[in-house]
Formats: C-alpha cells, sequence, structure tokens
C-alpha cells in the first residue's frame, strides 16, 4: 500500500496531509538531501519527483491540492527554492 492509499484510508473526508520534500529545482542541478550522522555527511538516496507528479498524484486518488509553497534559503526568492511544501485535502465525502 502506497502513501497516498494509506493516507486516504487514514484521513476523515476533509482530512489535510502534508508534504515537504527537497525542491525539484535543486535536484535539477544534483543536489541531494543530506546531513551530519556524527561521522560525517550522509547522503540520501534521491528520486526525482516533478511538481506536476505530486498534484497528480493526489488528484488521481481524490485528494485536491489546497496550498503549495516554495521555501527558499535565507528568504532569498532570486535564488532557486530548496523545500518544496504541499497540503492536500481528502475530498472523498463518504
Amino acid at each position: 500500500m502506497n502513501l497516498v492509499q494509506r493516507n486516504r484510508q487514514a484521513l476523515k473526508p476533509g482530512g489535510l496531509f502534508y508534504i515537504g520534500e527537497l525542491h525539484p529545482f535543486k535536484q535539477y542541478q544534483g543536489s541531494k538531501a543530506r546531513f551530519d550522522d556524527g561521522s560525517g555527511i550522509f547522503e540520501l538516496d534521491c528520486f526525482v519527483h516533478h511538481v506536476s507528479d505530486f498534484v497528480a498524484a493526489g488528484e488521481a486518488s481524490g485528494f485536491g491540492c489546497v496550498a503549495l509553497r516554495e521555501w527558499f534559503d535565507e528568504n532569498d526568492r532570486t535564488t532557486v527554492p530548496r523545500i518544496l511544501a504541499l497540503l492536500f485535502q481528502n475530498n472523498r465525502t463518504e
């Protein structure tokens, strides 16, 4: 069962869920999510998902995207956004 299916089962009609992801624009440039695990920098395996992929998957599963926001390093909107944030709502009525 994938994430969308689990959310659909768990959320009441009208329920919300949030996705925060490294922005695809960063990934297009070769950037990956990484963190310091105490013994050095650990780089996560990445899979590029386009903004339209998130929205289309949600819509196909009965969710509507009610908010989309991009977060920038140091709030500098002249650069490529770092984080893509999406808020989906369960559109089921039953």
